[in-house]
Order: structure tokens, then C-alpha cells, then sequence
């Protein structure tokens, strides 16, 4: 079975809502299937997991966001969800290999890249790891 319109649509749904909090349970409203059946449709068809692709468009659009504007860290935390800083800066350097101070100062290009057929967005930064190879 073909499940293009359901990755399309769950796309869809987060480049629009990505800035504060995406709602896994909002998505599979939005999509009309149940959460599960999403879950496991968006990670067989990807080969990641929902929340995980959440948590990285999530991660390009702050990084975009700290490239482009004055914000405090705190203010893009907020702005993306996260009630703390702390947990912010946590996720980012995880997905970034930069905390997301380090990442501002850098001023690394970022790259758009293809989410699915029609949706464009942000590339989440290159590892610090992976750049150096």
C-alpha cells in the first residue's frame, strides 16, 4: 500500500506547527488514522521515528532561527517548546554536536532540504563529527 499522502500530510502538519509544541496525538487527528497506525507507517516508510523527526525539524528551524535573529537561546527554547533551556541546549547538541551557543558563534551554512514531494524546510546541521570527515 502506498502511503504517500499520510508522509505527506504528517510533513505537512509539523513545517506548519513546528514552532511550539507538535502534539503526536494533533498528527494522527489531523491525519485521521490512529496513532499508532502513524507511528508505524512514518517509520517504516522513513526509517525514523515520529517523535525523532519532530525533535529534528524542530532543531533546523531554532538552528535557522539562532542563525538569523538576535533571540536568546532561552527565547528560541521557548518559542520551540521546551520550558528550559537546559533541555533545549540538551537536545540540540545532541542532533547538532554544538550546544546552541557554540552553533550561533560558529555561523555554519545551512542547507534546505527536501522533506517529502512539495515540502522544503531547513537541514538540520551537520554533525561537528561528520564535518571534519
Amino acid at each position: 500500500m502506498d502511503h504517500y499522502v499520510l508522509i505527506w500530510s504528517v510533513c505537512m502538519y509539523v513545517e506548519s506547527r513546528v514552532q511550539g509544541e507538535v502534539s503526536l496525538g494533533d498528527i494522527a487527528v489531523h491525519t485521521g488514522f490512529s496513532l499508532p497506525h502513524v507511528r508505524e507507517v512514518f517509520r517504516n516508510q522513513t526509517g525514523k521515528p515520529l517523535v525523532r523527526y519532530v525533535q529534528e525539524r524542530q532543531m533546523a528551524h531554532a538552528a535557522q532561527m539562532l542563525l538569523h535573529t538576535d533571540a536568546s537561546v532561552l527565547d528560541v527554547a521557548l518559542q520551540y517548546g521546551y520550558a528550559s533551556r537546559d533541555v533545549f541546549s540538551r537536545t540540540f547538541r545532541r542532533l547538532t554536536g554544538y550546544t546552541p551557543t557554540a552553533f550561533r558563534a560558529a555561523r555554519l551554512p545551512l542547507a534546505r532540504v527536501k522533506l517529502c514531494a512539495g515540502v522544503y524546510g531547513p537541514a538540520l546541521p551537520k554533525k561537528r563529527e561528520e564535518q571534519s570527515k
